[in-house]
């Protein structure tokens, strides 16, 4: 195991955010994460005000234009017509803090052998302001992550990782391959513990709080498809 890991590790000065985000990041999220970087135990505030009509502009044209809507069943085009009157609105219901999470819609895809797969499908807008947060929190802790850490992160996906894997199993000198997988992980997340966690390097109060509303919002079923 340790001769697997060390073949895709370096030392973190080499593979910290600033360099894997420069062309992708505005100024403000390459200070953070080059902070990030640099002081690993500074604790971060004044994030909320960085969800502004700009970023939240930005976040909008990366969406998938063709995602199912939520509950309340705008689409990408709906929100699109009238963008910068959306967004001024919902920038200023972040501010005055009267923006709620809304019901999630859940939807049900087979799974296989009978069994089937809950699918959340957020309100766009709520998808859009989660997106800029997710950029924030990106900013913040990617420089904690290694080159061998995959998950959902920028530029790292399931196929980069099967690769690699690949690439590891087939060179390196592998003795064993654990696999893991956690039943109903996203079922039992205790929500507290997460957001203490989060704690430990914002001291944003107003993001946090943004973040616990998505984390009690509820969810509206649907037919199963």
């Amino acid at each position: 195991m340790s001769q697997g890991g060390n073949r895709t590790s370096q030392p973190a000065k080499e593979t910290g955010a600033v360099r894997t985000t420069e062309d992708h990041w505005p100024t403000s999220l390459r200070a953070i994460a080059k902070k990030a970087q640099q002081q690993r135990r500074h604790r971060f505030g004044g994030l909320y005000g960085l969800l502004n009509e700009q970023s939240l502009r930005t976040c909008f044209y990366q969406l998938r234009k063709g995602a199912a809507p939520g509950v309340d069943g705008v689409t990408f085009k709906d929100y699109e017509k009238d963008l910068e009157a959306n967004l001024r609105k919902l920038v200023q219901r972040l501010r005055n803090k009267s923006y709620h999470a809304r019901l999630v819609r859940r939807k049900y895809i087979p799974k296989g052998e009978g069994k089937w797969r809950p699918l959340g499908i957020p309100v766009l807008e709520d998808k859009l302001v989660q997106l800029a947060v997710a950029r924030i929190l990106s900013a913040i802790y990617e420089a904690d992550f290694l080159p061998c850490n995959q998950g959902y992160r920028l530029n790292r996906g399931a196929q980069q990782a099967a690769r690699e894997l690949a690439e590891v199993l087939t060179k390196g000198r592998v003795e064993f391959v654990d696999e893991v997988d956690i039943k109903g992980y996203f079922d039992h997340l205790q929500h507290p513990w997460l957001l203490k966690m989060l704690g430990h390097r914002i001291a944003d109060g107003a993001l946090l709080g943004l973040i616990a509303k998505w984390l009690k919002a509820g969810w509206k079923r649907t037919d199963r498809s």
